[in-house]
């Protein structure tokens, strides 16, 4: 993905947002490090990160060697997280669990939650507004996926006096579908708006687009893509996606 103005001359600032379901840290961890570095997010929204208390390390190893902090992380989260580049400001973190049974069909349903972490990132001598960046990782059950959609994003309508929402993750589900549908109700898809949505699903041959950076209105979307690295479709099952968004600096229009 080609690099972005740091801003645009009009009192924004770049904010880039990238995300990657990783698949349990189970695939080509070199090449996954190689996908993550060229990436060079300020904010990195990872799904599928190892929650085992014994592999809970790998997560950190994973953001030390790509030059991150793990911000927001555990078992509440369900396998979400938000990692953050050090010249970005964190002003508070959290995860939270969604609302899923135990059993579906006599069968086990994994568990979800989301990761978020509101950031801001310099601007001049200043900064930019707070941004909240939410990880996401929405499950196979088409009913499930819209309850917990409507739990993620501001009712439709609502007075938009907190700070501008970015979700990203894996939706699990293709543009048309209906949490997609309750999503971009709320929040503009930034590939649609940058003019290049592509498939990230299987990595090795896409065929599905349900990994996306989603981003409030207040923010101007000014690239997406996907890291051009050689071996990339080695480092997980899914693409990873890139958003580089133009924030109002803080005091700004």
């Amino acid at each position: 993905m080609p690099g972005a103005p740091a801003g645009d001359g009009t009192g924004r600032v770049r904010l880039r947002v990238a995300t990657c379901n990783v698949r349990e840290l189970l695939d080509d961890g070199r090449a996954l490090r190689e996908v993550l570095r060229a990436a060079a997010a300020d904010v990195l929204c990872l799904q599928e990160v190892p929650t085992h208390p014994l592999a809970v390390h790998r997560l950190g190893d994973l953001a030390a060697d790509t030059g991150l902090q793990v911000v927001a992380a555990g078992r509440a989260g369900a396998g979400a997280a938000v990692l953050a580049a050090g010249r970005v400001d964190v002003r508070a973190a959290a995860v939270r669990a969604l609302p899923t049974p135990r059993l579906r069909a006599r069968r086990p349903v994994r568990r979800r939650g989301t990761a978020e972490a509101l950031v801001r990132v310099v601007a001049g001598a200043g900064w930019s507004v707070p941004v909240l960046v939410r990880s996401v990782h929405l499950g196979l059950d088409a009913d499930e996926r819209v309850d917990h959609a409507l739990r993620l994003v501001p009712p439709a309508g609502a007075a938009r006096s907190g700070a501008p929402l970015v979700l990203a993750g894996d939706l699990n589900e293709g543009p048309g579908g209906p949490a997609r549908a309750v999503l971009t109700s709320r929040l503009h898809d930034a590939a649609e708006l940058a003019g290049g949505p592509f498939a990230t699903f299987p990595a090795r041959a896409p065929r599905r687009r349900i990994d996306a950076v989603l981003a409030d209105a207040r923010l101007t979307v000014a690239a997406v893509g996907t890291p051009d690295v050689p071996g990339a479709a080695a480092a997980t099952d899914h693409l990873a996606v890139v958003a580089d968004l133009l924030v109002p600096v803080a005091g700004g229009a």
